[in-house]
């Protein structure tokens, strides 16, 4: 009986608890994260050594972690410093699981992620037609249809099992990206890679199901980056049609209403949910949102004012551009900007907006880096081309919305980097590896 609680037992068994809850429960991902910090400091202790601190991207972390800390410090307003450690401390879950996937099958580990990923990815989509909320009280259910007028012709958000569209679009745009990724690896057999199509189809149909419009720019971008290591040729022509495209649509939806009269049938609504994006009309609330956000940072440059500050701070600023422009914002102030780099610089100052950004520049430089030391469509190819398109979309993301902010979507964001890092480390041997070649034959 000991032997099932020992260390590594319990370490492998919050590893896999983490993948799987990180699908659908924010309470069992964040028990597994925590559970997952005290064995490795146990073993820390138990070992009688200093952990690893050389690794750059950890350094980031914890200098944005300390820029947001002394800009609660030092803030002219009423800030609790300790609460910005509320959106911060699960970043150190990489460099715990970089001493921890050495003990996991990986193959086995993506298999069982996956195959929860899919359940919620087809629920996801049956809530897009029929506003599901199985897993909740009906007077619980968070279920929330798009300018539906009822009945048949209703269109819902796809949630999942979260509570919030943009988290669940944020975190499938992350794990989607990953298993695109795998279609192209080398050694597959036929009627895998047949059953692997299908599977990221509805992935893609679940992501875009969520009718969150960055979560459909972000998508947007990730595939492109996964076109780029097909063909740059192809992702340039590509990049050439959807610049006219979009060109065009502006022509046509930047000004005035969007239709004569309020979309019925599902069809009308997507259309309109696509149209809207290219509408000034439309978007005015969130171009506004950023303009007040910008007044704020110049009067806070360096600090910013304090994390959750913003309802408080921020309703000075949205008073003078309503009183310059005659716009009723549809959100309060306390929602943010929508715009996590706005958002960052106004919480925290110029220097945790720089940190911030250096945490992705250094992964960005270490994946790339990563990928000229693998072969094209080997397994370590595809999970550092799956991470830079999952990374990429997920930035591109931020720029219409606080998606790192979110619990859910930060820890897959996490997840997806201690991958890549991991098969990093692998081409450094600083861990033996298990097989010496690994395929996706047994993902499903």
């Amino acid at each position: 009986m000991k032997r099932y609680f020992s260390s590594p037992v319990l370490t492998l068994f919050f590893t896999y608890t983490l993948f799987i809850s990180s699908t659908f429960t924010i309470a069992g991902q964040d028990a597994s994260i925590i559970f997952l910090y005290l064995l490795g400091i146990y073993s820390l202790i138990r070992n009688r050594k200093l952990p690893d601190m050389s690794h750059p991207m950890l350094w980031m972390f914890l200098l944005f972690t300390a820029f947001s800390l002394i800009s609660g410090v030092l803030n002219q307003y009423e800030v609790d410093a300790l609460m910005n450690l509320r959106s911060n401390w699960r970043m150190l879950l990489p460099f715990v699981l970089l001493t921890v996937l050495h003990m996991v099958d990986e193959e086995n580990l993506l298999k069982t992620y996956y195959a929860f990923w899919l359940f919620i990815a087809v629920y996801g989509i049956v809530q897009f037609f029929n506003g599901a909320d199985w897993f909740r009280p009906q007077e619980s259910s968070v279920s929330t249809p798009y300018m539906s007028s009822g009945g048949e012709s209703g269109v819902f958000h796809a949630k999942g099992n979260f509570t919030h569209h943009l988290t669940f679009g944020g975190s499938m745009l992350i794990c989607s990206s990953l298993a695109a990724s795998f279609l192209f690896i080398r050694g597959l057999y036929l009627t895998t890679r047949l059953l692997m199509i299908p599977a990221v189809l509805i992935l893609w149909l679940s992501t875009a199901a969520s009718l969150g419009r960055s979560i459909w720019v972000g998508l947007t971008v990730a595939l492109f980056l996964l076109l780029l290591r097909i063909s740059p040729k192809l992702m340039i022509i590509a990049t050439v049609l959807l610049t006219v495209t979009a060109t065009l649509l502006f022509m046509n939806f930047g000004e005035g209403l969007l239709s004569t009269g309020k979309p019925e049938t599902r069809i009308e609504i997507i259309q309109h949910r696509l149209a809207s994006g290219f509408n000034l009309k439309s978007n005015r609330d969130r171009l506004l949102m950023w303009k007040s956000a910008w007044h704020g940072i110049r009067d806070h440059f360096w600090l910013g004012i304090g994390f959750q500050k913003d309802a408080e701070v921020m309703e000075p600023y949205r008073e003078k551009i309503i009183q310059e422009t005659g716009h009723h914002f549809i959100n309060s102030a306390g929602v943010g900007v929508h715009n996590i780099y706005l958002q960052t610089w106004l919480n925290f100052g110029i220097f945790g907006f720089i940190s911030y950004l250096g945490i992705w520049i250094v992964f960005f430089y270490q994946v790339v880096k990563g990928i000229s030391n693998t072969q094209k469509f080997d397994y370590s190819n595809c999970i550092l081309w799956g991470a830079l398109a999952g990374i990429g979309g997920f930035m591109a993301a931020g720029f219409f919305e606080n998606n790192f902010r979110d619990g859910e979507v930060q820890t897959s964001v996490l997840l997806l980097v201690s991958l890549a890092l991991y098969e990093i480390q692998k081409q450094r041997s600083l861990f033996p590896k298990k097989r010496s070649s690994m395929t996706m034959n047994r993902i499903l």
